[in-house]
């Protein structure tokens, strides 16, 4: 490894959440990844070999457990409090930015960022209105969040109105307008009520699925928006079925659209690592 540092340019690498996990503690899950595989790639980010990149939408899943995932939806937009990110994650992803990692924007609601202790990446590879349209682009026919807003909104039949919030003077000739996702309310309210449609557990493996679909999406696109090299990823959306996103049967569409995706074995492999 030590003539890793002369050789550039370095790999541009994404990496996805169950990747971030196993760079950061790689002993963690030895079933899916080798603990040697992990530490190869930790020393060749350090030298410089690889640079590493996770997206925004990454902190979201790992630093926010499920209720406090349907809580921050339900006050993005708004001025409300947010939910205090999990230290063991706030933790794993100082010790990845230590490292050399960089944030990926994939914002979630809006242009409200979700993460900002780690360094954001930089727009150089292209402009960020060229990166901003690849995003969009990619995710655009995606289902996003609409299965969750959906879902949410068919819930606001049975519940009480969401309160209007009234807009509030932040200078002599501005004002702010809360943006509140009614059915980000709904999810919260449902969940929060003990007795969610069809029970707890159903519940949470229903919406659980929206969110973990639309953050996949928010990650994949990310990743295409910056025109990075390398998707690094264990996940194979056998949970999901073949409808998701990273599932293996749409690899060949993916590659099509110009995204490499890798395991961290593969990674290893192909950077002669």
């Amino acid at each position: 490894m030590s003539n890793l540092a002369t050789q550039s340019p370095p790999t541009r690498v994404t990496y996805d959440t169950n990747t971030c996990n196993v760079l950061h503690n790689p002993g963690k899950w030895p079933d899916l990844v080798a603990p040697d595989v992990a530490r190869k790639i930790r020393s060749a980010i350090e030298v410089g070999r690889i640079e590493a990149f996770v997206s925004e939408a990454s902190l979201f899943v790992e630093c926010l457990s499920f209720p406090d995932k349907l809580a921050y939806l339900a006050v993005a937009g708004t001025s409300d409090p947010r939910p205090a990110p999990d230290p063991r994650m706030r933790e794993m992803f100082a010790d990845l930015g230590s490292l050399g990692f960089k944030v990926l924007h994939a914002p979630l609601i809006g242009a409200e960022k979700f993460f900002d202790a780690i360094p954001w990446a930089g727009d150089d590879v292209c402009p960020f209105d060229t990166r901003h349209q690849r995003f969009c682009d990619f995710v655009g026919p995606l289902d996003r969040h609409h299965p969750l807003r959906d879902y949410g909104t068919s819930l606001l039949a049975h519940q009480p109105p969401v309160p209007t919030r009234r807009s509030t003077r932040t200078g002599p000739n501005s004002f702010s307008v809360p943006l509140t996702q009614k059915w980000a309310v709904a999810l919260k309210r449902e969940w929060d009520s003990g007795t969610p449609d069809g029970g707890a557990r159903a519940f949470r493996k229903k919406v659980g699925g929206y969110i973990s679909e639309w953050c996949d999406g928010l990650i994949v696109g990310s990743h295409v928006g910056y025109g990075l090299d390398i998707f690094c990823t264990t996940d194979e959306g056998k949970n999901a079925g073949s409808g998701s996103l990273l599932h293996r049967s749409n690899r060949s569409t993916l590659a099509k659209q110009g995204i490499r995706i890798m395991t961290p074995h593969e990674l290893v492999s192909h950077l002669g690592l």
